[in-house]
């Protein structure tokens, strides 16, 4: 039998369109657009909507702010919401991005601001809008909405505030001068050129300026602001004040070194002495040479780094700094000995005039530099503890203290072994080191009592805020700038300018105690 042959059935156009595979691909394509622009339309409406929420955030907590200083009471105002409603539509105006308008304090209006004081006596704000979408309305979603709240309330804080300032010789001299620069007298004013200690007293004069305010506010709530100075060069002018604390915290008599490093013969001296012809200035109390550079702790026989001790033996009690009586034990002529003005104790100012005026007898500084004298003065002043603790409580009519310390250099630490400091004489007394060690070795010992005092004020139980203000033509020592609180408040100035913004940067946060968030 012959093969037969078969004949194929002629194809329909469907079956001919169900096995053709030509041009999937333009479908398939045509089909991913639309999730695929969801995806990204997401991305992009999702990353503005964060930039809208973000913005209104920032304005919410400005407005909030606003509305809390202007309230002069327990309720708001008209003036107290519009003053509110201000801040906030200057950091977000209407439409800001394409969101929609807002209404004023109508909890009806699906996209408003609302403003209002809460149970506790905080002013609240909050705020919702819709941000219109781009991409994603290819899915459906025409808006996205966006809400934020925001709060802020009153609070006071009793503030101290220690000035601690280098009043040293170089002080006389220009800001652009080399920091090797030693006057004994101010430099005259040249143009836009002054001594830095005329700069310096510009500055605290501002700073004052720009706290008064909120001393002013402190003091309607029977609270207060208090700032204190303390000048320091070879030693510090601290001695009336613990004089008129107890007259037996000072030594009396008092033994001086004669230039072969021996005692001499006790010094009597009678009350009116100490009243009257005393400048004022100290020699430390006991210290011990085991404090090296090294150390990374306080000896318990390092009198003059404690704090808190109370004294009641001669080893506790201070010793009346004296030139004459010094120089007198010696054939030699002591350069470098210098007795800066008095410091000032924690006080309220009654008015600029009087700050200024106390401000204005800063002058012609004169001495090295021992940073740690200025520096453990400056804490046993501000401190909660030992001579000053009384005067200074952690709480003030029921609200708690803050207590800042700013200290301000415009050198490097510079003792001097033939110099007279609070120390005696180097040389001769051995006192933080032995007779013969040098000047350079000197330094490094004087710039960890420096480190440790620093420590000291940061910690519990002191707690005390510090800045470091550095007038210096080189980059800021690490033992400078790690005594400041953080690196923020290390700050480095190289002209007038700085100097002015160093202190008004301090003022803004020390004098913004009223509200919070």
């Amino acid at each position: 039998m012959g093969n037969q042959e078969r004949r194929a059935k002629p194809r329909t156009f469907l079956s001919r369109l169900r096995t053709n595979t030509s041009g999937n691909v333009m479908f398939m394509t045509a089909m991913s657009v639309i999730p695929v622009a969801g995806m990204v339309g997401g991305a992009v409406d999702l990353s503005r909507a964060y930039l809208v929420k973000a913005r209104m955030q920032q304005a919410c907590d400005a407005g909030a702010l606003a509305g809390r200083r202007s309230m002069s009471g327990t309720t708001v105002t008209t003036t107290d919401k519009q003053e509110a409603l201000r801040f906030f539509y200057f950091n977000f105006p209407q439409n800001t991005m394409g969101s929609t308008t807002l209404v004023d304090d109508n909890d009806s209006a699906v996209n408003r601001v609302s403003t209002a004081l809460s149970a506790d006596k905080q002013f609240e704000m909050s705020a919702t809008t819709a941000v219109p979408t781009t991409l994603l309305r290819v899915v459906g979603m025409n808006e996205m909405r966006v809400d934020v709240a925001c709060k802020a309330e009153e609070y006071y804080v009793n503030t101290d505030l220690m000035m601690v300032l280098d009043t040293t010789g170089s002080m006389n001299c220009y800001l652009s001068d080399a920091t090797s620069c030693h006057q004994s007298t101010e430099k005259t004013t040249n143009g836009t050129k002054k001594a830095k200690m005329l700069e310096l007293r510009d500055a605290l004069k501002a700073l004052y300026v720009s706290l008064r305010p909120a001393q002013l506010a402190l003091e309607a709530k029977s609270l207060r602001m208090r700032i204190g100075m303390v000048q320091y060069s070879s030693t510090a002018n601290v001695g009336k004040l613990v004089y008129a604390k107890n007259s037996a915290y000072i030594r009396n008599p008092y033994t001086y070194y004669k230039s072969d490093g021996t005692a001499d013969t006790a010094t009597n001296r009678a009350a009116a002495w100490f009243t009257g012809t005393w400048l004022g200035c100290i020699e430390e109390r006991q210290t011990t040479t085991a404090l090296t550079k090294d150390s990374t702790s306080i000896p318990a026989a390092a009198y003059d780094l404690d704090i808190a001790k109370i004294p009641d033996s001669d080893a506790t009690r201070w010793g009346p700094y004296d030139e004459s009586s010094e120089k007198s034990k010696s054939t030699s002529n002591y350069y470098d000995s210098a007795c800066p003005k008095p410091a000032v104790a924690m006080k309220s100012w009654a008015s600029t005039t009087e700050f200024n005026t106390q401000v204005d007898t800063i002058l012609q500084g004169d001495g090295n530099t021992y940073h740690d004298i200025g520096m453990n003065w400056g804490v046993r002043m501000i401190a909660n503890t030992g001579i000053f603790g009384a005067d200074n409580p952690d709480k003030y009519n029921n609200v708690k203290v803050r207590r800042t310390i700013v200290f301000m250099t415009d050198g490097d630490m510079a003792p001097n072994r033939s110099g007279y400091s609070a120390y005696s004489v180097a040389r001769y007394a051995g006192r933080v080191a032995s007779t013969g060690t040098s000047d350079a070795n000197l330094e490094l010992i004087h710039v960890n009592r420096f480190k440790l005092m620093c420590a000291k004020a940061k910690s519990d139980p002191l707690n005390i805020d510090v800045w470091v203000v550095a007038m210096l033509d080189h980059a800021m020592d690490s033992y400078l700038s790690g005594c400041a609180s953080n690196a923020d408040q290390a700050i480095l100035v190289s002209d007038a300018q700085d100097l002015a913004d160093a202190f008004k940067k301090i003022s803004d946060k020390v004098g913004n105690l009223r509200i919070g968030q």
